[in-house]
């Protein structure tokens, strides 16, 4: 056969034999036998006095010397220890109670911590009540236990003293041979044992007093915690002070509700527009303010308000407005709205808003007059609801003056103890008029470096304020106040309120310092009473950057150059159409607000000024020299963190070695020469003197001095 013919082989898979199984052994339960159970040893315990009874040997004398384990328990018995066929201690003939009390006394001990448990009835258990070191008498014992806890404990005093006053004989009892033990009397056995059972309890027990303690002298003998000394502070004496009053400022009458002849035109105009544009609609109600006229709109049912906003132009161009303000629709009320400036305009005086009642009987401190709104009714806000504002506007805009009635409410409300300014003006010309009053906590910083230092100091005092909040316990500077009123370790802390009023010219001075300092104070300073009001003619995004803005939610937006700019500062358009001179749109939450701010004279400024100073002399927290030396400060940690602690330690080792500096402080050489090089530059080290050590230059207190 050929290799190609040949068949295929097949491997087929071997048939399994099905019946061979393997048998599963099931697992019946019960068929496992349990195991017995290990004997535990118990305690004993005896049978006769149960817990009554020391764990020890009490007998006179031990058979420890005989090797035989049964007649070393033989002593208990009355008969000689040869003879072990009469016992008759069980009989009722030597163990009872008198016998017992005999040997033992009246006072028996009773151990609290162990636990009488039956063998044969595990179930059952007694427990000894706990009684401290207090001695109960035999008879207590053997008493059913309810009548035992109801009865009251009493200590036999006088029979302890009976026993103490006789004399102890110190015999060594178990380590005394068997001959000698058996020449001791019987009534020397039961004095020594007796005394030996008694001995270390009651001396213990002679402090207890057998009459129970009232409350009032329980609470009288428990020593009292002696409260730590708290450190007295030196307040202040408070200084006389008479705060202006709105009668030093002039005043103008205004009639909100005259209705001249240009306002009924404007009226029809506003009317014949709305026709010819087929806006079904009229002039509902008129509210004329001192700048501004609202003419309210009433539209037609089922009439698009966007077709009132459509149609700006033409109601400008018919009206000859310089501006158009549209309300769509006034908040609370069902109506569409058009400001129009007033042909006539009307002043605001800021002796018209202090005047109103709301103000002058308003007991918040930081309560300020910013205007008048379209209804005539005056406005005012809490600062501390703000916390911090931040008011823009172009130049001519009524931005410096609302800055200045601001401070002068702010004057009328508080005394100089409890407020102070920082008032920076790059310009200086705005806020110059306010040096000398006793309110600021240092003159009024002109320059930009400086302002930037003090907006530094800012941040540290509201840490170590917050740092005084945490050990007073309390959250914000209200409560703390007023725990310092009762407290007299704790001074009261003043508000401060941080003015800057030209943000543009200090971003480009010191950017990165001042837009550090304030975002740190808009996140924090509001519990520690610091705020913070900025006010800029340029707002644009480099000057008003969105770390700055972010935390400030007031604004105060006057009449801006364009679009861009109004929606810098409130976030949407409108300040664009404002009027100047006043004209500004508050905004807190919601929509702006618009008011006509309040107007003061420089005359009426400076006539407050001058009343405030004559009264006191300004009392600087810091002034500018230490603003700079602070500033000097921070720069040399900031450049070199190691320069304060190596020239600390120069001065006090009166050694500047390069290499004492590397071991002391374990840094390179590279770095120990710079610090040194920096330390010359200040006047504390000497030149360099070749390999020699520099000389130091100054005294530890020097040293204080110029950093303090």
């Amino acid at each position: 056969m050929s290799l190609f013919n040949r068949k295929p082989i097949v491997f087929k898979e071997p048939k399994l034999d099905e019946s061979f199984k393997i048998i599963q052994f099931i697992k019946i339960e019960g068929l496992k036998k349990n195991k017995q159970k290990k004997y535990k040893r118990q305690e004993f315990i005896s049978p006769i006095f149960g817990l009554t009874v020391k764990d020890d040997v009490v007998a006179p004398y031990v058979n420890k010397d005989t090797g035989d384990i049964a007649r070393q328990y033989d002593f208990m018995r009355d008969h000689p220890i040869n003879d072990p066929k009469t016992y008759h201690e069980f009989k009722g003939t030597m163990v009872n109670t008198d016998t017992r009390r005999e040997m033992y006394g009246d006072g028996v001990y009773v151990n609290t911590e162990r636990k009488y448990v039956d063998p044969r009835k595990k179930e059952d258990t007694i427990e000894v009540p706990f009684t401290g070191k207090k001695e109960v008498t035999f008879d207590q014992v053997i008493k059913p236990k309810e009548e035992y806890l109801n009865e009251e404990i009493v200590y036999k005093k006088e029979k302890v003293k009976e026993i103490l006053k006789e004399p102890i004989v110190e015999t060594p009892f178990f380590e005394a041979k068997a001959a000698e033990q058996e020449k001791i009397k019987p009534t020397q056995e039961r004095e020594i044992s007796r005394l030996e059972e008694i001995k270390p309890e009651v001396l213990e027990v002679e402090t207890f007093s057998p009459e129970p303690l009232e409350k009032e002298e329980i609470e009288a003998s428990k020593p009292k915690e002696i409260e730590p000394v708290k450190e007295v502070v030196k307040k202040k004496t408070r200084r006389k002070y008479i705060p202006p009053t709105h009668e030093m400022f002039s005043k103008v009458e205004r009639d909100q509700n005259a209705r001249p002849e240009w306002l009924l035109r404007l009226e029809n105009t506003v009317n014949e527009t709305l026709k010819q544009f087929y806006v079904d609609g009229k002039v509902q109600n008129i509210i004329k303010g001192p700048t501004v006229t609202r003419y309210e709109i009433a539209l037609e049912p089922g009439v698009n308000v966007k077709k009132v906003e459509g149609i700006k132009n033409n109601l400008m161009m018919n009206l000859a407005a310089r501006t158009l303000r549209i309300e769509a629709p006034i908040p609370g009320k069902p109506y569409v709205g058009l400001e129009l400036p007033n042909e006539v305009p009307e002043i605001v005086a800021f002796g018209n808003v202090v005047e109103d009642p709301k103000f002058i009987n308003s007991k918040d401190p930081l309560l300020v007059a910013l205007g008048v709104d379209i209804d005539g009714n005056n406005i005012f806000y809490d600062i501390k609801k703000m916390p911090h504002g931040l008011i823009a506007g172009a130049t001519n805009s009524g931005k410096s003056v609302c800055v200045n009635t601001i401070i002068m409410s702010l004057l009328m409300k508080n005394h100089p103890d409890d407020l102070k300014f920082i008032m920076i003006d790059p310009k200086k010309v705005e806020l110059s008029i306010y040096n000398g009053i006793p309110h600021l906590v240092t003159p009024v910083i002109t320059d930009e470096e400086v302002a930037a230092t003090a907006l530094t100091w800012a941040t540290e005092e509201m840490d170590n304020r917050f740092l005084k909040f945490a050990n007073a316990k309390v959250k914000d500077l209200e409560s703390y106040n007023e725990k310092a009123e009762l407290d007299p370790s704790l001074e009261k802390m003043p508000y401060i309120i941080i003015v800057i009023d030209e943000l543009a010219d200090l971003m480009m001075k010191a950017a990165r310092d001042v837009e550090d300092a304030i975002q740190r104070i808009t996140q924090k300073a509001r519990a520690a009473g610091i705020h913070l009001l900025v006010a800029t003619q340029r707002p644009t995004t480099d000057v008003i950057k969105g770390t700055i803005k972010a935390n400030i939610p007031t604004r105060i937006a006057f009449s801006v150059a364009q679009i861009q700019d109004s929606i810098v500062v409130l976030d949407q358009q409108g300040a664009e159409t404002l009027l100047g001179r006043g004209d500004m749109l508050f905004k807190t939450v919601g929509t702006p607000l618009r008011l006509q701010g309040a107007y003061i004279k420089d005359s009426e400024i400076e006539a407050v000024t001058n009343f405030i100073k004559a009264q006191m002399e300004a009392e600087y927290l810091i002034d500018e020299n230490q603003l700079r030396k602070f500033k000097e400060k921070i720069e040399l940690v900031e450049d070199e963190p190691l320069l304060l602690p190596v020239a600390q330690y120069v001065v006090a080792e009166q050694n500047a070695s390069i290499n004492a500096i590397q071991k002391e402080f374990g840094i390179g050489f590279n770095r120990a020469q710079k610090i040194v090089e920096l330390l010359e530059t200040k006047g504390v080290v000497g030149a360099s003197e070749g390999t020699k050590a520099r000389q130091v230059l100054v005294t530890e207190a020097e040293l204080e001095e110029m950093l303090s």
